[in-house]
C-alpha cells in the first residue's frame, strides 16, 4: 500500500479550490469564503521557503483570493507588502479570466540573516517588521479602467489586522477577516482558506452608510460569528464552504452564490519574456550570457527559461 495520499483530479471543477460569496439574511452584511487546497500546495512547494515563510505567504494568497473574486470584469488584483523585516517583500495575485476563473501566484523574497535571529516561530510582527513597514492593494481592469491603488501601514499582529486597518481607513467599509495557512496533519500538503465579512450600505444603492442602533447590532453579531471560526476549519479538507457557512451562521440563515473555480496561475509565458530580453541593449545581453546562454527565473513559480543568445538578438 501506497504511503502517499491518493489525489483525484476533478478537470471541470474542484470545491476544495474555490472561492464562495453568500451574504446573512435579514443583514446588510455579505462576505466570501475562500479554500486553497492543491493550489496552496503547489504555490508554495515550488519555492521550499522556510515554513514561518510558507504560512504567511499562503495567507497572502489566500487574501488574494478574497479581494481579487470581487472583480466584476477580467483583472488582476495585487496585494504587495514592503518592509525592512526578514521578508522584505511579498506578493500575490489574482487574475479574473474571461471564462470567470481566478488565477492565483505569491512568492516572497527572504533575508535569510535576519530570519535566523528569531527563531523556529518568529511572530507576524517579526517576519514582516512593522517599522516603516506597508502594504499595498493595486486594481487593474485594463486600459480601458483607472487603475487603483491603496496603501496602509503594516501595523497588528496578523495580515488580517493589517487588512481590517486598509478597509477602516482607505475604504471606510466596516470588514473582518481571518486567514489561515498550514500543513495538512494527514497528508502533509499546504492549505489556505479565509472569510471576509462586509457591512454593505443598505441596498447597496450609494445610500450613507450609517451604523445606526439595529444595523450595528447585526454587524456586532456578524462579525462575532465570523471570528468564531477555527483555523482548522478554514482548512479541513473533508469540510465544504457550504458547510463551514451554515455551521457558522445557520441560526440567521445564510444565503451561498455561484463559486468561483481558482487555480494556480502564472504568466511566465516563454514568448513574452523573449520580448522582455529583446528590449535589453546589446551589450546587457552580453553580460546576461553565462555558459553560453541567458537564464531567466521567474520569481513567482520558480522555474527557469534558458535563451540563447542567438533567440534574443
Amino acid at each position: 500500500m501506497s504511503d502517499k495520499p491518493i489525489v483525484i483530479k476533478d478537470p471541470d471543477f474542484s470545491r476544495d479550490n474555490e472561492i464562495r460569496p453568500f451574504q446573512i439574511e435579514g443583514m446588510d452584511v455579505r462576505g466570501r469564503a475562500v479554500r486553497l487546497g492543491t493550489v496552496a500546495d503547489q504555490i508554495l512547494v515550488a519555492h521550499g521557503y522556510p515554513e514561518p515563510v510558507e504560512r504567511i505567504v499562503g495567507e497572502m494568497a489566500a487574501l488574494a483570493g478574497l479581494l481579487g473574486s470581487i472583480l466584476k470584469f477580467d483583472g488582476i488584483v495585487t496585494v504587495q507588502t514592503k518592509s525592512q523585516g526578514p521578508i522584505p517583500m511579498m506578493v500575490a495575485d489574482y487574475e479574473r479570466k474571461p471564462d470567470g476563473t481566478g488565477h492565483i501566484r505569491a512568492c516572497a523574497e527572504i533575508d535569510h540573516d535576519k530570519l535566523a535571529t528569531f527563531g523556529a516561530n518568529p511572530s507576524f510582527k517579526g517576519l514582516i517588521g512593522s517599522k516603516n513597514g506597508y502594504l499595498v492593494i493595486t486594481i487593474d481592469q485594463g486600459a480601458d479602467m483607472e487603475r487603483y491603488q491603496g496603501i496602509v501601514e503594516l501595523k497588528g499582529d496578523s495580515l488580517s489586522d493589517v487588512i481590517h486597518a486598509y478597509f477602516e481607513s482607505s475604504e471606510q467599509t466596516p470588514t473582518a477577516v481571518r486567514l489561515a495557512a498550514d500543513r495538512d496533519p494527514v497528508s502533509g500538503h499546504w492549505r489556505a482558506g479565509g472569510i471576509m465579512v462586509q457591512h454593505l450600505a443598505r441596498g447597496e444603492t450609494g445610500r450613507e452608510r450609517i451604523l445606526d442602533r439595529e444595523t450595528q447590532e447585526h454587524w456586532n453579531r456578524a462579525s462575532t460569528l465570523m471570528h468564531s471560526v477555527k483555523e482548522s476549519e478554514l482548512l479541513n479538507p473533508s469540510l465544504t464552504l457550504d458547510e463551514l457557512l451554515f455551521r457558522l451562521f445557520n441560526e440567521d440563515g445564510v444565503r451561498v452564490f455561484d463559486p468561483t473555480r481558482v487555480e494556480k496561475g502564472c504568466r511566465c509565458e516563454r514568448e513574452r519574456l523573449l520580448a522582455v530580453l529583446g528590449q535589453f541593449s546589446a551589450d546587457d545581453k552580453d553580460h546576461m550570457v553565462v555558459d553560453g546562454k541567458i537564464a531567466v527565473n521567474c520569481q513567482f513559480c520558480n522555474k527557469t527559461f534558458d535563451f540563447s543568445p542567438e533567440e534574443v538578438g
